[in-house]
């Protein structure tokens, strides 16, 4: 996704491999779509905030290439270690950076909690995770939220506690490996919903949800069960490659 705010151009989990690519590893992942747009279509990137390093459907191979030509990247302290690039700064959960730039003052990213796999001690396999909020001077309404990938536990609740939120740009998709699992790995279409209502933000906008061969609820079943439900009316649902304008 491209979020830019006020000529602040920021990426988030850049997946940028063409369509049939496969990735073999503890898990082989197919990838069943291509991205819309590719840097060249982008422009300048001011910054990349990347939920995590370790799976592919959040940085792919020409995801890695892409980073590389951003000034900074925002991740997990072990996407510092691994990736070995000087342009990448690590936070732990409640963890915050301030980002100097005069089209946005103000600017702070702080990192929130996720839990990408059905328990905590799965956590462990799955490895590190991060979420985002991300402020600024002059907010009206809340700020804006980018999930990452994860599932509704406990610390949904304390962000929903800890910060008001506007739009909340939730990872759907119900991700998971049914032969093996049954539980999903990052928000279905249920615990979207609740997230919502939860922290009553005015904007939900789906995202990460295909693509991918993994991704167990379809972007049909996803844009039914909203708008049949009682936060339909906080619904933006993007066309790729399309720029959607929402004030905060």
């Amino acid at each position: 996704m491209i979020i830019n705010i006020n000529g602040f151009v920021i990426v988030t989990d850049p997946a940028f491999d063409k369509e049939g690519s496969v990735y073999e590893g503890a898990r082989t992942l197919y990838k069943t779509g291509s991205p819309k747009l590719q840097p060249e279509d982008i422009g300048p990137v001011d910054l990349v905030i990347l939920s995590h390093d370790q799976h592919k459907d959040n940085l792919d191979n020409a995801g890695r290439a892409f980073i590389k030509t951003v000034k900074q990247v925002i991740s997990t302290p072990d996407a510092v270690a691994r990736l070995a690039q000087g342009n990448v700064t690590g936070l732990n959960e409640w963890e915050s950076v301030e980002i100097a730039t005069d089209k946005v003052p103000g600017l702070r990213i702080t990192a929130t909690p996720c839990q990408h796999a059905p328990t905590h001690e799965q956590t462990k396999i799955s490895g590190h995770v991060i979420g985002f909020m991300i402020e600024w001077t002059g907010q009206q309404n809340g700020a804006l939220y980018v999930s990452g990938d994860t599932i509704y536990f406990e610390g949904i609740e304390e962000i929903a506690k800890r910060f008001k939120v506007h739009t909340a740009v939730l990872h759907v998709g119900k991700a998971g490996f049914p032969l093996i699992n049954y539980m999903p790995i990052t928000f279905t279409t249920e615990m979207a919903i609740q997230t919502v209502q939860l922290m009553n933000v005015e904007k939900f906008i789906p995202t990460h949800f295909e693509g991918w061969k993994h991704f167990n609820e379809q972007p049909e079943y996803l844009y039914d069960q909203v708008t049949h439900s009682d936060i339909k009316e906080k619904l933006v649902w993007l066309q790729p490659g399309t720029p959607t304008v929402i004030e905060i």
